[in-house]
């Protein structure tokens, strides 16, 4: 007699088989890590299986962590999903005289109101200019007016207090900001052994002095040089010293630039010089007056669409795009352009969109980019973020494509080089060296199957590099056991 399977009890078999080979892969997973000695509070890692939505590796997954960069996959999927892909962040140019048309003149003040382009680099600020010049812009008889009252006036983020370097990677953060607010400093060696060396800057700005002392010394005494931009009152100085060898290669180091209104307005000036256009005032900071901001601008110039910052945010881990980005999404929102963007009010609205997500627990989230030790993650609320997004048609394929292929490109273009998972791997890495922390989440595209994972260690490993194979090793192994 031949007895009938029902549907439900072949479906009752497949999940009990699905369930024994999840049971093996997870314990696998937890004797792999502590054979590697990384069974601590420290370790978590979380692996999802995005086709069946289910969690199949789970390592102290409710644990928070210092997420370090990986804080940069909210600020993304928060910023495309409150805004859209193709949202545009918008530079104003007001005039409070009408532009004689015939003469070029403006009898009275320019305005330029930042609204937190943050790819506003030196290229597409020459563009700004070209483009007044051919509105018929000649002369100013008024002042060159920066308005940055778009975001408050606190320019350090949270976490960023902690170094008050001249590093670029911690630049401060104003609605007009011009070149990421950083300097390119450029240097190269003279031409014979003892000549000084020459020093330049991009863009350049009126009212930076540059001071170097540096000399060109003998090729095989290779080059120690010191590059800093130093505050002196309320202008920027490049201070340089130390040597160069004399066959090095010229090359860019790029520092923060200390007053913000001022680089902006002395780089604008500086292009006005260049294009032919003149003003008798002076630079200075103002609000734009209402009567203004209530008609239409002169001008106004558009950044590239948002999801090119996630891509720099993502690949490159760009802090400034990132905080550019999270101090900009409260004000962007408002439609009556009466909130000025910061810090709480861009926490308040992310933190907002995680629950209207039904996204897990509270995270902890100060700043758009994870610098300090300010933001809190847990692995377990990553990857259901991840999976969030995976279901998310609108913004997945711009998030997806930002992030960086393992062994190809951006921060893991270094790694998984001789991995089975090189290419397979769509990942955002987090690294804070003075706590400790090194992260790594984001996408398995794998040839059985699609998973989303966060792999996180704090204050474990004997280093980055012991915390970096970990991580790979546990993807790698995860890998393997799909194959069987």
């Amino acid at each position: 007699m031949i007895k009938i399977i029902s549907v439900v009890q072949i479906l009752g078999i497949v999940c009990l088989i699905s369930g024994a080979d999840m049971g093996g892969v997870q314990k696998s997973m937890q004797d792999f890590v502590t054979s590697k000695k990384y069974n601590s509070n420290g370790f978590s890692v979380v692996i999802k299986d995005l086709e069946t939505d289910s969690i199949v590796v789970k390592i102290n997954e409710n644990n928070m962590f210092n997420p370090a960069s990986v804080s940069k996959l909210v600020t993304g999927a928060a910023a495309m999903d409150l805004l859209g892909t193709s949202f545009t962040f918008k530079t104003s140019v007001f005039l409070d005289q009408p532009l004689n048309r015939d003469s070029g003149i403006v009898k009275g003040n320019l305005y330029v109101r930042g609204g937190a382009d943050p790819g506003f680099t030196a290229e597409r600020l020459w563009l700004l200019v070209e483009h007044l010049h051919q509105k018929g812009i000649k002369k100013i008889e008024g002042d060159l007016v920066i308005d940055n009252t778009y975001f408050d006036d606190i320019t350090v983020g949270p976490g960023f207090d902690e170094d008050s370097t001249s590093r670029a990677y911690q630049p401060l953060i104003t609605a007009l900001s011009v070149s990421f607010n950083t300097l390119a400093v450029h240097v190269r060696p003279g031409n014979k052994i003892g000549s000084p060396v020459y020093v330049d800057m991009l863009p350049n700005v009126d009212g930076v002095t540059i001071k170097c002392t540096a000399k060109t010394v003998a090729a095989a005494k290779g080059g120690a040089l010191d590059v800093q931009t130093v505050a002196k009152g309320n202008k920027t100085t490049i201070s340089v010293s130390g040597q160069i060898g004399i066959n090095d290669e010229p090359k860019y180091i790029y520092r923060k630039m200390w007053q913000t209104y001022e680089m902006a307005g002395g780089a604008i000036a500086s292009l006005f010089s260049d294009r032919g256009i003149t003003f008798s005032g002076k630079i200075r900071e103002q609000r734009t007056p209402d009567n203004l901001l209530a008609g239409k601008p002169f001008y106004v110039f558009e950044s590239q669409p948002i999801s090119e910052f996630v891509n720099h945010m993502f690949k490159y881990s760009s802090n400034f795009a990132s905080e550019m980005i999270f101090k900009a999404i409260p004000a962007a929102l408002d439609m009556s352009d009466k909130t000025r963007g910061s810090w709480p009010l861009g926490s308040q609205s992310v933190l907002s969109w995680w629950t209207n997500a039904n996204l897990p627990g509270e995270p902890v989230l100060k700043n758009g980019s994870g610098m300090g030790n300010t933001n809190r993650l847990s692995t377990g609320q990553v990857v259901a973020l991840l999976s969030h997004v995976w279901k998310s048609k609108a913004i997945l394929p711009e998030y997806i494509s930002a992030l960086s292929v393992s062994g190809i490109d951006g921060t893991i273009k270094s790694r998984f080089k001789n991995s089975p998972l090189k290419g397979l791997v769509r990942g955002k890495t987090g690294t804070l060296n003075s706590y400790k922390v090194s992260t790594l989440a984001g996408y398995m595209l794998l040839p059985k199957g699609n998973y989303a994972f966060a792999v996180f260690c704090e204050k474990v490993g004997d280093g980055q590099w012991d915390n970096w194979v970990i991580q790979e090793q546990v993807l790698e192994h995860f890998y393997k056991s799909t194959l069987n």
